[in-house]
């Protein structure tokens, strides 16, 4: 049985300390910096194989931030026994923690099972984003069931299970023909929405809604292949906003580095004052020498 993929982030010194444990899932460092890191996600087998349960756990320390980008997207493969893909994500105080998934393709005779559970502490927050399609080429998808039970320091923040199953989909105001859906969803703050394009102008259906503490929504559905222009865009304004106190946080630290004075070899005073110092030593042991 193939365990978790881990991942963890702290802030150090000048590199953040990132650790990772391959699963079916290997990480790859894209860029890192002090507080945080961005990684990619590769798959280490063909994914998502009938019987697969892939499981993903990520700690965000205090401070830190993560940023995770699924490198291809995924297939549930047909199949007699049931897939899923889990994440395990806590965030600390101050951390922020972005995913942006590629999207998860449902393939016909196969259950399959996407979920989350994530936990905030303090001024934690998380974005992230799913795609899912119905079926590949020429078929309308299996069985699909998406969870997310995200909870703070309070209590829940967003709780919710989707049935997207065969016989589910086809009831009246459910889903219908519609084979993709776009879910972007900010949680330990509430944004804005990004733009306010009509009703049905990028696809069938488009919703924003802010949670009822902090947090929000944006679901967009639509036919075949996705052709939205709208969640994309609004998961990159709402992970700048996430990121922009952490941008400050790093400005700030930046200035405070190159405000401050070179020490000197003993580590009190400036180098400056050193070097000033021994010349001005010199020069008087030269001034007393004896003549020849």
């Amino acid at each position: 049985m193939t365990g978790p993929t881990c991942l963890s982030v702290t802030p150090g010194a000048s590199r953040s300390h990132l650790r990772h444990a391959t699963g079916h899932l290997t990480v790859r460092t894209i860029e890192q910096d002090a507080d945080g890191a961005r990684v990619g996600l590769i798959a280490t087998r063909a994914l998502l194989l009938s019987g697969d349960d892939v499981r993903i756990e990520v700690d965000v320390a205090p401070g830190a931030w993560l940023d995770v980008v699924e490198a291809t997207g995924t297939v549930a493969y047909e199949g007699d026994a049931p897939s899923s893909w889990t994440i395990d994500a806590d965030v600390g105080d101050g951390g922020v923690l972005t995913w942006a998934g590629m999207p998860f393709v449902v393939s016909d005779e196969i259950a399959t099972h996407r979920g989350a559970h994530i936990r905030l502490h303090g001024t934690g927050k998380v974005l992230t984003q799913e795609k899912f399609v119905l079926g590949r080429a020429g078929q309308t998808g299996g069985d699909l069931s998406t969870s997310l039970d995200a909870r703070d320091d309070t209590g829940p923040l967003q709780v919710e299970y989707l049935d997207l199953g065969r016989q589910a989909r086809q009831m009246p105001g459910a889903f219908g023909n519609l084979r993709s859906m776009d879910t972007v969803t900010a949680l330990g703050w509430t944004p804005e929405q990004f733009g306010e394009p009509d009703a049905g102008s990028t696809g069938p259906g488009e919703t924003y809604f802010p949670l009822n503490r902090s947090g929000a929504v944006l679901r967009w559905m639509g036919i075949g292949r996705f052709r939205d222009e709208l969640c994309d865009p609004t998961f990159e304004a709402w992970r700048e906003e996430a990121m922009r106190a952490y941008r400050r946080r790093r400005t700030a630290r930046r200035l405070r580095r190159g405000a401050e004075p070179r020490r000197g070899e003993d580590g009190h005073g400036p180098a400056g004052a050193v070097t000033a110092s021994a010349a001005g030593q010199d020069v008087h042991q030269r001034s007393v020498a004896p003549s020849a």
